[in-house]
């Protein structure tokens, strides 16, 4: 996602990982807005198409910058879902990366319910990644079908699968296997209904769910426009917390005034 040359600089990933591992917690999404070179012409389309139809989506005022969506486990194995191929990285590879932290706020993600998520990552990694998946979202999105799929045009399997797409299928799984009940509401767990104060009305009637294959990097960092799944924890840009400021930064001293003797 970013350039590799910052990160020979030892001194300033270890300090970035520092920073990082004292706010991320095992499960939490990490989103990170793509950057490249004048010359790589593909990742300036793919970026492109990805912002183009999450601020269609969600519109000009939401997070619609992040281009790639992974599932932290822990400081070596975050679930990427990347060309070529699914795999795990370690944390020192994207932390200097701009890049915000997202945490889950349907339940809360104990040591087995981690486990489970790190098993559904795991029967991922090594598939391919789905370009055809991705034309798939972004042709839909063109076509009018922002939150469902309706026929897979370029999809070439269902085992390959986009960035966030992949973190949502952990998810979803971690609910089939471990929460849902047959009390349960039907249909699937994430982006599951519209926020109202979001969206009109004609738009809140004619919603069916976000399917997993329309799962989008924005959907992770505007849950508000749902049901507040998620939550921003932090973000970091080249390995600095840059929200929330620290304390001791953000907060001025009071500028001393000398009073007039009456």
């Amino acid at each position: 996602m970013t350039a590799t040359r910052p990160y020979r600089e030892r001194k300033s990933v270890n300090s970035a990982c520092e920073a990082i591992l004292k706010l991320i917690k095992p499960g939490d999404v990490v989103n990170q807005v793509g950057k490249h070179s004048w010359w790589q012409f593909w990742l300036a389309i793919t970026y492109g198409a990805i912002r183009w139809h999450q601020k269609k989506l969600f519109g000009k005022d939401s997070n619609w910058k992040d281009t790639h969506t992974m599932l932290y486990l822990d400081e070596e194995n975050t679930f990427s879902v990347e060309l070529p191929k699914a795999t795990m990285k370690p944390l020192q590879e994207y932390c200097l990366s701009s890049l915000s932290i997202y945490r889950l706020r349907l339940a809360e993600l104990t040591q087995d319910f981690v486990e489970t998520l790190r098993y559904a990552a795991k029967e991922m990694v090594g598939e391919d990644y789905d370009i055809g998946q991705l034309l798939d979202i972004a042709i839909y999105g063109l076509l009018g079908y922002d939150h469902q799929r309706p026929l897979p045009i370029f999809d070439f399997g269902r085992k390959k699968k986009v960035c966030s797409v992949g973190v949502r299928v952990a998810f979803e799984y971690l609910y089939k296997e471990r929460i849902k009940t047959e009390d349960s509401r039907p249909g699937k767990w994430l982006f599951y209904a519209l926020n109202p104060d979001k969206w009109p009305p004609e738009a809140i009637q004619n919603y069916k769910g976000t399917d997993v294959e329309a799962t989008s990097p924005a959907h992770f960092a505007n849950s508000d426009y749902f049901s507040y799944e998620f939550e921003l924890i932090a973000r970091f840009d080249n390995g600095k917390q840059v929200y929330p400021k620290h304390p001791s930064r953000s907060r001025k001293k009071p500028k001393y005034v000398k009073r007039k003797a009456r």
